[in-house]
């Protein structure tokens, strides 16, 4: 069972300051900037294996955080239960399959996301090949919605029953 899935930038970090900062305050900006992003277990040991010298507070490597009493600060930290990745686990294995069936079956629809606004199509260096253009050729962006996290393992259950 894996302990959680983490990505960060591997880009050059640029620091913008409003006043003169001291070295440390510039590395411990750096530092912020370099925490692992994604997704963790929700277990008090896992995110103290993945940050040895967090006892309580947030950590400065994973997205997670410990209450003063030993346990998962929940508003703190970006994780799951245990039963929770596995759905993960097993929604990403089902959506594997999907999307690889309608590639063979010859379905490669243009339908890229559009998230509060923002699409990948504004830094995409191949619009003049992909030809996406809502107002041609019927296409249409696949909008993402903002849902809570319970709203999307419930979908996820029902995807993997059907």
């Amino acid at each position: 069972m894996p302990a959680g899935i983490f990505y960060f930038s591997l880009l050059e970090q640029m620091i913008k300051a409003e006043k003169k900062m001291s070295q440390e305050e510039i590395e411990a900006l750096i530092q912020k900037n370099f925490r692992m992003k994604g997704l963790i277990l929700a277990d008090v040991k896992i995110i103290q294996m993945n940050d040895n010298t967090l006892t309580n507070g947030s950590s400065k490597l994973v997205p997670a955080a410990i209450t003063s009493s030993g346990t998962v600060n929940e508003k703190w930290t970006n994780g799951v239960k245990k039963e929770e990745f596995e759905i993960l686990q097993d929604y990403i294995d089902y959506l594997i399959k999907q999307i690889a069936k309608e590639i063979l079956s010859g379905k490669i629809d243009l339908k890229p996301y559009n998230k509060n606004g923002k699409t990948p199509c504004e830094y995409c260096e191949y619009k003049t090949i992909c030809g996406f253009s809502t107002k041609q050729n019927k296409n249409q962006y696949h909008f993402i919605d903002k849902k809570s996290k319970d709203d999307i393992l419930q979908k996820m259950k029902q995807d993997l029953k059907e």
